[in-house]
């Protein structure tokens, strides 16, 4: 009888204590802070105001929600970003903005490498042609950039995309997983567009150089009229060739009488 009173007591005892333990774990864990939201380790759109001389593309990054996307793709392998200036987008700001809103983004994806590449990197690349963060949006073998340091001797870096080529002009911001580096020119993918878009005059018309005897016209009365006077003089010629024969011949015939 004693031993079955212990052992009840020793129950007691352990789900008193079991039960305690859940209530102080319960305390606990309501009264801890809530973890803060998750925030990328940088403000892409921050840094470009920052540096100044980027204003535009900080605000089309920031309202094509493209800035959120390459935060993202901070974390893992890094991102490197080719960001050109405010000048440079002045040249090219009435053709971006013909654009519709899907192609922006994938302009402005085309200006992106999934991988962290210091300038050093950039300067020693393997192989020149890299996919894009538009490649991955697309197909693999578009949106591609050729990427050469430059044969004169220097260690500027040249970036090519078949229809422009532009050229890193200085390090904006080099901190593992993120590099960016102002361009001298807005990177134009040929995959959306062709060599004459950006065309801006037409193609001037043939100039008579003096001396010279004129070609055909538009509607070809040139080469009309020119056809006329030499099929004339061989008419007017074989006409006066006949006569003469004609009258050679009356001289020489025998009289009929």
């Amino acid at each position: 009888m004693v031993a079955v009173v212990a052992a009840e007591g020793v129950n007691l005892s352990l789900s008193i204590s079991l039960l305690t333990f859940l209530v102080l774990l319960h305390l606990s864990t309501s009264q801890a802070p809530a973890p803060p939201p998750f925030s990328p380790p940088f403000n892409i759109t921050h840094i470009l105001l920052d540096a100044r001389d980027f204003n535009v593309a900080a605000s089309a990054l920031q309202a094509s929600g493209v800035a959120s996307q390459f935060e993202e793709f901070e974390r893992g392998v890094g991102i490197t970003l080719f960001v050109p200036t405010d000048l440079a987008f002045a040249s090219s700001t009435n053709l971006l903005r013909s654009l519709p809103a899907e192609k922006k983004s994938l302009v402005l994806k085309f200006h992106a490498l999934h991988s962290y590449y210091p300038l050093g990197s950039l300067q020693s690349i393997v192989n020149p042609v890299q996919p894009t963060l538009a490649t991955e949006d697309t197909a693999a073998g578009l949106f591609t950039l050729n990427i050469t340091r430059l044969s004169n001797g220097s260690s500027d870096v040249s970036i090519a995309t078949g229809l422009v080529q532009a050229s890193i002009t200085r390090t904006v911001f080099d901190q593992n997983p993120l590099a960016i580096f102002a361009v001298s020119n807005v990177l134009l993918p040929k995959d959306l567009f062709n060599h004459t878009t950006h065309t801006s005059e037409a193609a001037p018309p043939a100039v008579q150089l003096a001396g010279t005897a004129p070609g055909p016209g538009a509607d070809g009365r040139g080469a009309v009229i020119s056809a006329g006077i030499g099929t004339g003089q061989r008419v007017d010629s074989l006409f006066w060739l006949l006569i003469a024969t004609g009258l050679i011949y009356l001289v020489h015939s025998p009289c009929p009488c």
